[in-house]
């Protein structure tokens, strides 16, 4: 019985050491998802609100507008090849992944992330 107990225990000990990870999203799925959708985010300590212009389905690029601050600011991303966002003001590719209650988690090239919720 204790050694039963003992190793149901460390089974559920090492279950718990791996966290549940985030899902990248990329491709069709990526723009479909974000397409005109709002988010408030976080980047560090810093609020942001993240808005994405609506996405046609051969877009090779993806408009939105960033409020940092009080500061709006108008960019774009470019859809990469292998369906990843890419901007050349902050390194190449960015990491989406949804995370398993709902947010997105937007992860630049220098390794700086923003988690962010939709509106």
């Amino acid at each position: 019985m204790k050694h039963s107990l003992l190793s149901l225990a460390l089974t559920g000990a090492s279950f718990c050491a791996f966290p549940v990870m985030a899902n990248e999203i990329t491709g069709a799925v990526l723009l479909t998802m974000i397409s005109g959708q709002s988010y408030d985010c976080v980047q560090g300590q810093i609020p942001l609100e993240w808005h994405v212009s609506e996405i046609s389905p051969d877009a090779t690029t993806v408009g939105y507008t960033a409020v940092v601050r009080g500061k709006t600011v108008a960019a774009e991303y470019e859809i990469t090849s292998n369906g990843r966002l890419s901007s050349d003001g902050y390194g190449a590719e960015r990491i989406v992944e949804q995370n398993p209650d709902g947010s997105l988690t937007v992860t630049r090239a220098d390794g700086k992330a923003m988690v962010c919720i939709s509106r």
